[in-house]
């Protein structure tokens, strides 16, 4: 397919991988096979975490290279995207880290008022 027309076409989602390395692998091997592909870095990235290396990153192909690259990576048929259990799924594994920021955060500033208070005392 000639690069004027790919520039037209839709992007997918092939995987999802949970760290940096997995998903450079499979972009390797899928450059390999002549498949374009890109990798994006899911949740932030190297300006909101410093490193991107341990956050989940997705697998992006051409809609009309799906079917080559889940074979080339092995992954068997897509599933649909727009599948409401996975939605709910990613719904909750996002709540549970919002949960967890929560809680560090206002540990973070529990610990700040007894410092304050800790060392602002009046000596006698």
């Amino acid at each position: 397919m000639p690069i004027s027309n790919r520039r037209r076409e839709k992007q997918v989602r092939v995987a999802v991988f949970d760290n940096e390395p997995m998903a450079r692998l499979a972009e390797q091997r899928l450059r390999q096979m002549g498949i374009p592909c890109l990798t994006r870095c899911l949740r932030g990235g190297p300006g909101l975490w410093g490193s991107g290396y341990n956050l989940p990153h997705d697998l992006l192909v051409y809609e009309s290279d799906q079917s080559t690259a889940r074979e080339v990576l092995e992954l068997g048929p897509s599933e649909d995207p727009e599948n409401p259990e996975e939605a709910a799924a990613a719904q909750a594994a996002s709540d549970s880290n919002l949960g967890r920021i929560l809680v560090g955060a206002v540990l973070g500033v529990l610990f700040l008022v007894v410092m304050v208070s800790v060392f602002t005392r009046p000596l006698g």
